[in-house]
Parts: structure tokens; C-alpha cells; sequence
């Protein structure tokens, strides 16, 4: 056969494969054939302006529906949980809970004094709903502690309260008008509360009691500024930690209790911000969690940006119902999914046909990869040249061994050959 036959066969063949993969076809989840064959180690021949190869290097396109969906992956967290932290030197007269109790709101947890001079006050920390709780240790916690001291301190605290507080309470107070409560911090994370502006504790979460406190110097008692005073829960929900011992006395900073609602929970997943677009509030979430075979339904509550870096933080609170209890604990890692968008059809390919892309992570349940996985693929357009093209992978099917990908049109072939960079642009010939 002459070269001028066989290049007019190849053009035949090629054109044959480009008409056959512009036919309308209806979407299937059929598997296609599988291409890892001999045949297609078949060498190929790159010249400057072309690229000669088989048919079995082509595949044409296999489309298949898919539900476009988003991975979120995050850690197990009770929507409300506080830590107690002193803000002042303080002794603890009493503990009146233990460690792993369930209390109700109001109840009293610590009997308490403070130990040095000047006026004291129960502050909080209260953060946005679904807010990672802030440690003691935190900027915002630790500055909170410094600006209370002092003149300037005094002036920022009853500005605050004057702020956060939608009706005038007065604060316990004894005979002579004098303020009784305690300077201890409350770190809430809390879903009622709108803005992370620190605020006073509600003062119904604070009694005073004892009128006089005998001096350090001898056994002669006087008047004392700091009376006894009781500490109550503000929400209820379970004590997780217990940081100290009844007739301790404590360092400002030095966290007292942790307080956490177990019955209603939430995880915070990070996604690029680039997936804003297609999530909202209220989408249903369907997620697993490390160690449990039950599969479980959360909803988004609330979705952040943040500008360094740009993330977007999705918030997910769990739907409540009978199969939570003693399943989902504080701290376990969550895996799950949120569909959007309409019904959208893909294509199908071998792994061959995918190029500078990792797959390890879609080798098991569910699949599907948590971040937008991107690789390349060849396609063949109607001018019957290479063009090299960036696809997103979106499953993996472990029974046809085969991957879902979306980004190539239906006018275009697959090249299933491994080629070097400079051959985009260049013609194909089919041999």
C-alpha cells in the first residue's frame, strides 16, 4: 500500500471515529470495554507534525449521569461547651459537682473567693454558634484577662456589659452595695449567640454568700471585700473536666471546669473557597464517622470566608434522632458528602486515559475524592489534532474498574496514549 493510500485510509478511519462520537447517545452506567490490552502497547510514531497510532488507542465517549457532590470532613464538637477560667487569683472553698455529671442550667458548681484587693466580676467569652472553643492559652482569652485589671480594665468591662446586655440586671451586691461577684472567665461556645464579643455572665449564674473573711495575719475577722460566692451552670449539659480541688488556691489563668451539651452536636469542614457557589445553609449532609459502620445526616448551619487564607469553613450541625445517642463523641473524625446542583453526565475512561493525578484516595468507600481532584486527559478534536485538557475526576467504579471524569465534550475522542507534552497540537493518524 502507498503512503499516500495509507494516510487517506487514516484520515477515513479517524473521520469514521470522529462522526461515530458526535452521534447523540443516551447516557449509561454501563461499563466500557476494558482497553488495557496488548494492543494498545502498541508503539506510537511522533514525528514533528504528527502522531501515528491504532484504533485501540481511541476510546469515543461513554457518557454517564452523576449527582455533582462536595466532601466535607471535620471533628465531632458539642454546639454549646464552656471552660471556667480564673481571671483573678481566687480560692476554691467547695466543689459541688464531679467529673462526668450531668447538670441543668442554675446549678451550682464551685463556691469560690477571690484572693487580692479591688473590685471583682464574672466575665465570659462568648463565641459565634459552631465557633472552635477558645483555649485559655488564646490571644483573644489571654487579652480579655489583662484588660479586666485595672482603671482601663473596669472601664472596658462595664462598657461591655452596657453593650451585650438587651435589659438592665443589677449584680449581686452586699449590705454596702459593694459588687460580689468573682472575676472567672467563661469561654462559651454557644449556637444562641450572635457576635464573639467578650460580655458578663448572666448574673443569675452567681451567688454571694459570708459576710466576713478571717485575715491571712491572725485570727482577728474583718469586713472583707470578697465574699463567698457561687458559680451555676449557665446551660445545661455534662462536666468534662475538673481542673482543681476543693480549699485550692489558683493562679489567674488556671482553668477551673469544662462544661459541654453532648445532645446537640456539629463538626466545621475547611473547603477552597471556591466551592462557595454551590453550597448554602440548609443543605442536608450525609456523613460516617471513624469507627462506626452507622451512617448518619447533618445539616449546614452556617458557611464563613475567611480571607488569610482564602478557606471557606462550612458548619454542619447533626440531626438528632435515635441513632446518635452513645454513637457520635466529642472528637471523632467525620467524613461526609453534600449534594448540589442538577443531575450532570460525565464520561467514562480507563485509568490509562488519566495523567498527572493521583487515584490512591478514590481506591476506597466512598470512591469519590474529598477535594476536586484534577487531571489531565488527551483528546482527539474535529480538526483531528491533539489537544491536551484538564478534567476534574469524579468516582471511581471498583467493579468495572473504571473512572467517572467531567470536562470533555461529547464532540471530541479519547487518546488513551501516554504522550509527551510537545505533541499538543500536533495531527493524528490512525494506522
Amino acid at each position: 500500500m502507498t503512503a499516500s493510500k495509507l494516510l487517506k485510509n487514516s484520515t477515513y478511519l479517524l473521520s469514521a471515529f470522529l462522526l461515530a462520537a458526535c452521534q447523540p447517545s443516551p447516557p449509561t452506567d454501563e461499563p466500557v470495554t476494558s482497553t488495557d490490552s496488548a494492543a494498545v502497547d502498541t508503539p506510537i510514531v511522533i514525528t514533528n507534525d504528527s502522531v501515528t497510532m491504532t484504533p485501540e488507542h481511541i476510546l469515543s465517549i461513554k457518557p454517564s449521569r452523576y449527582q455533582p457532590s462536595v466532601g466535607l470532613q471535620g471533628r465531632i464538637e458539642p454546639i454549646k461547651q464552656t471552660k471556667f477560667t480564673a481571671a483573678h487569683p481566687i480560692n476554691v472553698k467547695e466543689i459541688l459537682i464531679s467529673e462526668g455529671q450531668w447538670v441543668e442550667k442554675e446549678t451550682p458548681l464551685l463556691i469560690v473567693r477571690r484572693l487580692e484587693s479591688g473590685n471583682t466580676g464574672v466575665h465570659s467569652e462568648r463565641t459565634a454558634g459552631n465557633a472552635p472553643l477558645e483555649t485559655e492559652n488564646s490571644p483573644q482569652e489571654n487579652t480579655l484577662a489583662n484588660n479586666i485589671d485595672g482603671p482601663k480594665g473596669a472601664k472596658l468591662a462595664d462598657k461591655q456589659e452596657k453593650e451585650t446586655h438587651s435589659r438592665p440586671e443589677q449584680a449581686p451586691t452586699d449590705d454596702n452595695g459593694n459588687d460580689n461577684k468573682t472575676d472567672i472567665k467563661n469561654s462559651v461556645t454557644d449556637g444562641s449567640e450572635p457576635s464573639k464579643a467578650p460580655s458578663t455572665i448572666d448574673n443569675a449564674n452567681v451567688d454571694s454568700s459570708d459576710r466576713t473573711v478571717n485575715s491571712s495575719k491572725g485570727a482577728t475577722s474583718r469586713p472583707s471585700h470578697y465574699k463567698l460566692v457561687t458559680v451555676r451552670a449557665s446551660f445545661s449539659g455534662r462536666v468534662e473536666e475538673l481542673y482543681v480541688k476543693a480549699g485550692q488556691n489558683i493562679e489567674a489563668g488556671t482553668p477551673l471546669l469544662q462544661l459541654s451539651d453532648e445532645t446537640k452536636l456539629y463538626f466545621i469542614a475547611t473547603l477552597p473557597i471556591q466551592a462557595e457557589p454551590q453550597l448554602s445553609v440548609g443543605q442536608t449532609v450525609n456523613f460516617t464517622a471513624e469507627g462506626v459502620s452507622d451512617k448518619f445526616t447533618g445539616q449546614v448551619s452556617k458557611l464563613t470566608a475567611t480571607s488569610q487564607p482564602k478557606k471557606l469553613l462550612v458548619y454542619v450541625d447533626v440531626i438528632e434522632n435515635q441513632k446518635n445517642h452513645d454513637k457520635l463523641l466529642a472528637d471523632m473524625k467525620v467524613t461526609g458528602r453534600v449534594n448540589y446542583g442538577q443531575i450532570d453526565v460525565g464520561t467514562i475512561v480507563p485509568k490509562r486515559a488519566l495523567h498527572d493525578v493521583d487515584l490512591t484516595e478514590l481506591q476506597k468507600p466512598p470512591y469519590k475524592p474529598l477535594r476536586p481532584l484534577t487531571a489531565n486527559v488527551w483528546v482527539i478534536g474535529q480538526d483531528q489534532r491533539l489537544k491536551r485538557r484538564a478534567i476534574e475526576v469524579v468516582e471511581y467504579n471498583p467493579t468495572t474498574n473504571q473512572y467517572l471524569i467531567a470536562g470533555i465534550s461529547n464532540d471530541s475522542l479519547i487518546c488513551l496514549a501516554d504522550l509527551p507534552i510537545d505533541s499538543e497540537g500536533k495531527k493524528v493518524i490512525v494506522s
